[in-house]
Parts: structure tokens; sequence; C-alpha cells
């Protein structure tokens, strides 16, 4: 019995100059995630509302010259357009398409590729909000009237386009377009 007393006083002893001894720094108790969570909720950040528009706007877009590049290759003038554009854009479209492939039954070759665009001057606190996107495009088209052989369309190249957006019905859609030199709005 002596012997396991001396044992058990020993180790204690030993232990506590170990304890004394060590030059290391106190243990902390390590964080435990609480067992019922908090009632408080995680603030999340808010989305910017112009960066939103901006995306909406640029899908939109690249949707939209797809559209034109198979309209007026395989298309007509009954090709929806309207899903994209209103007003004098639409109008203007809508006769252009119906002169060369309704009265010249032209035959359009090429391709229009969107290269780059982006969204400048959005007003989302007007009374009807606008944009403005600025593409670079490469337009290949090119048409050959049916009636005449005459060519109707020749390959523009590389090209600027400026189209002044408006949000209608939570629709962002073209209301007025304008073609420039690549040199505007190119960087590629």
């Amino acid at each position: 019995m002596i012997r396991l007393g001396t044992t058990v006083t020993t180790g204690l002893l030993l232990l506590t100059l170990t304890a004394c001894g060590s030059n290391s720094e106190p243990t902390t108790a390590p964080t435990r995630t609480p067992l019922f969570p908090t009632t408080t909720p995680t603030p999340t950040p808010t989305a910017d509302p112009t960066a939103k528009a901006k995306t909406q706007i640029l899908a939109n877009y690249s949707t939209f010259i797809v559209t034109l590049d198979t309209g007026f290759r395989d298309g007509g003038p009954d090709v929806s357009y309207a899903r994209f554009m209103t007003g004098d854009a639409l109008e203007s479209l809508k006769h252009s398409t119906t002169f060369n492939k309704g009265f010249h039954r032209a035959k359009v070759t090429g391709y229009l590729r969107l290269l780059e665009s982006r969204v400048s001057a959005p007003d989302l606190k007007a009374k009807v909000p606008t944009a403005t996107i600025t593409a670079c495009v490469i337009d290949n088209m090119s048409a050959v009237s049916a009636r005449n052989g005459k060519q109707l369309i020749k390959p523009a190249g590389k090209i600027t386009r400026l189209d002044k957006v408006q949000l209608v019905k939570g629709k962002w859609l073209i209301f007025s377009t304008d073609t420039r030199v690549a040199s505007f709005g190119c960087s590629k």
C-alpha cells in the first residue's frame, strides 16, 4: 500500500513540476459551434442594381446579335425582332428586311459576330430607364437580289454599333441604333 501511495505522490509531484517549468503559452479552449443557431440573421450583401441591369442588358444583346445573324441569313420579314427592339429601330429593321428578303428575294450569305460589348450611361432612375450599348461586331453579310442579280448589301467588316436600350415591361429593348467605324468602339 505504501508503494502505491508513493507512486501516486511522485506522479503528482512530477506533473506539478512539469507544468510550472513550461515556457509555453497557456492553451485556450477550442471554439465550438453552438448547439442552437442564433436568432439574429447574418447580413447578406445587397445586389448592385446597376451591375444587375448591365448583366441583363448584355445577355439580351448577345442573343439579339445571334437572332440578327440567323434572321438576316435564313429568315425574313417574319423574324420576331420585337423581342429585342421597339419603336423606330424596330420599324427600320423590318423595312430593310422586307425590302431585301421580301421584295428582292435576296440571297444572303456571310455572318454577323459579336466580338465585345459594354454598357455605358445607365440611367435606372429615369421614368423609363435607359442605357447605351457599344458593341464591336464583325458584319460579313452580303445580299444579292434574285430579281436583278445586283448586290444589295456589301460586307461592312469590323464595325461599332451604338444601340440605345430602354426598359419596357421588364425587358431591355433597343429603341435607337447607329453604326460607326471600328476604331470608335472596338478594342480588339
